[in-house]
C-alpha cells in the first residue's frame, strides 16, 4: 500500500515537472502550498509568498505584454493585465496544474472543497510563484510564467465582452445580459462548458470554453459580433 507521504511526494515532484522548476527547498514548497487552515497558528501559510507572488506576476505579465504587444498603448495593456491576473484566469492555469491535489489543508477545509475553490487555488499559484522567485530570481520566475501563460499572452484580449455587452443592452433599454449554462461536453478531468447569453428570454450568443466564465465570455463575444457585422438588429433585440 502507498503511503501518504509517498503520495503527496508523488504528486509535488509531478507538480514541479509540470512548472518546470524544481525547488532545492522542499520547506519552500511546503510553505507556499500550506493554507492557514492546516497551520493552527504555529506553522507558516501560504499568505506571505502570495503577497510576494502576486508582485512578481504583475511584473512578469506586464514585461510580457509590452514585448508580446510592441504597437498597443497603456490602457489596452493594463486592461489586457488584468483579465490574465485575475482569480478566474489564475484558478484556471490552476487546475491545468492540477495544483490542488497538493494544497495542503485542514480535514474540513478539503472535506469542503477547498482546494478546488477558484480563490484558494489563485493564491497558491501566486504563492508558488513567490517561493520560486525568491529560490531562484525574477528571470527565472518570468521564465516559468511565460510557460504557465503560453498563448492567453498573445491571445488576450483588452475588451471584456461581458461589460461591453451589458453597457449595449443598457443604452437600448434591454434587460442585463443573463448567462446560463447549456451543457458540459467531454472527459470529467478536461470538461467543455457550452453556455448562452440572453436577454429578454431571446438567446444572443453561445459560446464555449474550458471553464464557464469562459463560456460566458465567448457567448458574449458572439453576441457583440452579430451586432456589429448587422446580423443582430439592435431593434430586434
Amino acid at each position: 500500500m502507498v503511503k501518504r507521504e509517498q503520495l503527496d511526494e508523488a504528486l509535488r515532484e509531478a507538480l514541479q515537472e509540470r512548472i518546470g522548476y524544481v525547488f532545492e527547498s522542499s520547506s519552500l514548497l511546503t510553505y507556499a502550498l500550506t493554507h492557514c487552515s492546516a497551520t493552527s497558528g504555529d506553522k507558516p501559510d501560504y499568505e506571505r509568498l502570495e503577497f510576494l507572488g502576486d508582485a512578481v506576476l504583475d511584473l512578469a505579465v506586464a514585461d510580457l505584454l509590452l514585448l508580446a504587444h510592441p504597437a498597443l498603448r497603456e490602457g489596452d495593456l493594463s486592461k489586457m493585465r488584468a483579465a490574465l491576473v485575475n482569480t478566474a484566469s489564475l484558478a484556471e492555469i490552476a487546475r491545468e496544474l492540477k495544483l490542488g491535489d497538493c494544497i495542503i489543508l485542514s480535514r474540513a477545509e478539503r472535506a469542503q472543497k477547498g482546494h478546488e475553490r477558484d480563490s484558494i487555488l489563485a493564491d497558491v499559484l501566486e504563492a508558488l510563484i513567490g517561493a520560486l522567485y525568491r529560490e531562484a530570481n525574477f528571470e527565472k520566475a518570468k521564465h516559468v510564467i511565460s510557460a504557465l501563460f503560453g498563448e492567453r499572452i498573445l491571445t488576450v484580449d483588452p475588451r471584456d465582452p461581458k461589460t461591453e455587452l451589458q453597457e449595449i443592452l443598457h443604452q437600448l433599454g434591454k434587460d442585463a445580459p443573463e448567462y446560463l449554462l447549456e451543457y458540459t461536453e467531454g472527459p470529467e478531468h478536461a470538461p467543455l462548458f457550452i453556455s448562452v447569453v440572453q436577454s429578454e428570454g431571446k438567446i444572443l450568443g453561445r459560446g464555449e470554453g474550458k471553464t464557464k466564465k469562459s463560456s460566458q465570455q465567448e457567448a458574449a463575444r458572439e453576441a457583440l459580433g452579430k451586432l456589429e457585422d448587422g446580423s443582430q438588429e439592435p431593434n430586434e433585440l
